[in-house]
């Protein structure tokens, strides 16, 4: 895939633009006391697509992760992403996104990595 891979929380520029797919799942694991939020996003800026990943249990979260259609400031959103891959414009297609949620989405076969 085609991608820059950032897993700092931080990048050198905080990304702005509008959610164009997003997959928010919560759910329970009998090993863990909280329930785990996943919510994958890819959002769309002038220079390409940034396919994110968040998870957390923080259930005061839950309720105000951004939806698909949402324009986005990193800097104001309260949340860090776990993983960033920027795909430029030119170079982005949908599968790029299947590829993604499977990879990142529990409930897919896929995980994440702290």
């Amino acid at each position: 895939m085609p991608a820059t891979s950032t897993t700092s929380p931080t990048p050198t520029r905080a990304i702005r633009g509008k959610i164009v797919e997003a997959e928010v799942k919560v759910s329970v694991d009998p090993a863990r006391p909280l329930p785990l939020a996943c919510a994958l996003y890819a959002i769309e800026t002038a220079e390409g697509v940034w396919l994110c990943s968040y998870y957390g249990a923080n259930r005061s979260n839950f309720d105000f992760l951004p939806q698909k259609g949402a324009e986005v400031d990193e800097t104001r959103l309260g949340i860090s992403f776990h993983t960033k891959e920027f795909i430029p414009k030119d170079q982005y297609q949908p599968g790029l996104w299947e590829q993604f949620k499977k990879a990142r989405l529990p409930a897919s076969g896929g995980g994440h990595e702290e």
